[in-house]
């Protein structure tokens, strides 16, 4: 009997991380050719590496013994960190497109620092309210930066 062969998580990685770079380079060819050049060199590096993890995932699998201990690590207590800063991330990009970018801001800045452990309303207080001026000053007054 053969001995069914478990895929490596690289390739699975590997393979999603390529299909979203290329919905981005996809994407980006529909801005301006100028503007769009720095995001292709990303989404053309992203691409090139992530093949790179998809094809040693297959050898990986090829060939267990390639496989390091630390390889087997991904479970989900590892990356639930990441996932909830993620979501949070996105909700907050969400919240930009329908309160704007201050108040978006003024809400995202206190969540994410109670996330990380900041207890004191003060802290949070000052630094939304430094944040969002800094912001306000430096891009909406001196550089005349239209915010969403």
């Amino acid at each position: 009997m053969s001995e069914k062969r478990k895929i490596n998580n690289d390739v699975y990685i590997g393979g999603i991380l390529t299909a979203i770079s290329l919905f981005f380079y996809f994407e980006a060819a529909k801005i301006h050719p100028e503007a769009a050049q720095f995001p292709n060199l990303m989404l053309v590096t992203l691409i090139i590496m992530s093949v790179l993890l998809a094809i040693l995932g297959i050898r990986k699998t090829l060939r267990p013994e390639l496989t390091l201990k630390s390889d087997t690590l991904l479970k989900f207590k590892v990356i639930r960190t990441p996932l909830i800063v993620f979501g949070i991330v996105a909700l907050y990009m969400a919240l930009i497109r329908f309160t704007g970018f201050f108040i978006a801001t003024a809400i995202f800045v206190p969540v994410f620092m109670i996330f990380y452990g900041v207890r004191s309303i003060r802290v949070l207080v000052i630094t939304d309210i430094v944040l969002n001026l800094f912001v306000y000053v430096l891009f909406v007054r001196l550089l005349k930066v239209v915010m969403p």
